[in-house]
């Protein structure tokens, strides 16, 4: 069978996102071994985290503000081969100062890939078939993190951290050279109206896009989602060897297995469910998302409050594949919500803000907030359990939001 050439599009770019998150992880599965050759305390490795966020945040608007101007298929291949070089960088190098530089670089690069690749994606496919096309598109983030952590460790622990990022990095660089040629999709040409030219001064798509109610709720939830994925992401392993001394192995893959799982399962299935019901409730992708995310918060109190570890398993299981049900919806609501002119710069600000207030600063706080509660007498498994409660209110504002913007006109 003959792939469209849109087809081949959205098969490319998930293969990039799929590499994407396969790097970004990739560091998390060999920071130990690194950290020994390197001589770095703990809070070093935690910072490449935190650099990596914030370059790749804040260079998330530049790249939107190119690619509502320029050529995508060019922009995305420059940031991912920009990524790929930095990541087979960080093999060679032998200071903590040049490895926070590559990671750096890696942000910039990946913030091309982020703004653009979902505009791309929604000037390829008509409303109605974006939330299932998503699917594909971010089916790829759970089996990418998965591989950077497998691939990660297994090329590691054979063959040194080093080979790890000289393995990560290098398919990047032939995906980088097939996007290259690739065609620019029309703006808006899958979309039922624009009413912005591209011309228009900056700060007046930056106004144009604030003012949009759908792309408000959806960035909020966004945020929200980010916040606690990134909260619980973080410290769910530690919580299951503090409170249910699981050894560190088991806790890692144990939860490895839950996000991959969960992730395919509640990506998939929010993008069909979405595209099967929106065509008789045209608002149907909001809702599914705004009750996912509200149902999310009982279940995620109850996985943070048992001292069963079976019970523990399961419901954070059911707390993570409701959170993964709005991936696709939201995702493709965002995109929707904006006319093609300005939809890059919405895409970008919407990397800014979710990083920014999401997972920048959710593993910080958790952390804060554990030491804390330890210093009142709490046990190390009570105390993160109790910290990572901050997520709750974090998951029922996102569904509040989305809520609040249901029966509302998709189109600004």
């Amino acid at each position: 069978m003959r792939l469209t050439a849109v087809q081949r599009l959205l098969l490319l770019l998930t293969g990039i996102n799929l590499v994407n998150y396969l790097d970004r992880y990739v560091v998390a599965a060999i920071l130990d071994p690194l950290g020994r050759e390197l001589h770095l305390t703990d809070a070093q490795l935690g910072r490449l985290t935190f650099v990596f966020i914030a370059v790749y945040m804040c260079s998330a608007p530049l790249f939107g503000y190119l690619a509502d101007r320029f050529h995508r298929p060019r922009l995305v291949a420059a940031g991912v081969a920009l990524w790929s070089l930095a990541t087979i960088g960080a093999a060679f190098v032998h200071s903590y100062a040049g490895l926070l530089v590559m990671r750096s670089l890696v942000g910039v690069g990946e913030a091309a890939y982020a703004s653009l690749g979902p505009t791309m994606l929604a000037d390829g496919f008509p409303e109605s078939d974006r939330a299932k096309n998503f699917t594909w598109f971010y089916l790829a983030i759970p089996v990418g993190s998965a591989l950077g952590y497998g691939l990660g460790g297994l090329v590691g622990g054979v063959w040194g951290w080093r080979a790890s990022f000289l393995v990560a990095g290098l398919p990047g660089l032939v995906l980088a050279g097939w996007m290259a040629f690739q065609v620019d999709p029309v703006r808006g040409a899958m979309d039922s109206s624009q009413d912005m030219d591209a011309n228009t001064p900056y700060i007046h798509r930056l106004r144009h896009v604030f003012l949009n109610r759908i792309w408000l709720a959806c960035t909020a939830s966004y945020v929200a989602y980010t916040f606690a994925m990134g909260g619980l992401s973080t410290w769910g392993p530690t919580l299951f060897q503090r409170r249910f001394f699981v050894s560190t192995a088991k806790a890692g893959l144990v939860f490895g297995v839950l996000a991959v799982v969960t992730g395919i399962l509640g990506t998939f299935l929010g993008g069909w469910v979405t595209d099967r019901w929106q065509r008789r409730w045209p608002d149907a992708g909001i809702g599914i998302s705004g009750v996912t995310m509200l149902l999310a918060v009982p279940v995620t109190a109850w996985a943070l409050a048992t001292h069963h570890l079976g019970t523990a398993y399961a419901l954070f299981f059911v707390g993570m594949f409701l959170l993964f049900v709005n991936t696709s919806p939201v995702n493709a609501l965002i995109v929707s919500s904006l006319p093609a002119s300005i939809r890059a710069t919405g895409i970008a600000v919407n990397v800014l803000l979710i990083h920014l207030m999401g997972d920048a600063i959710s593993p910080e706080l958790v952390g804060r907030r554990a030491d804390a509660l330890r210093a009142l007498g709490l046990g190390a498994g009570d105390a993160l359990a109790g910290a990572l409660a901050i997520v709750l209110p974090a998951i029922a504002i996102g569904g509040l939001a989305l809520w609040w913007a249901r029966r509302r006109p998709v189109q600004a």
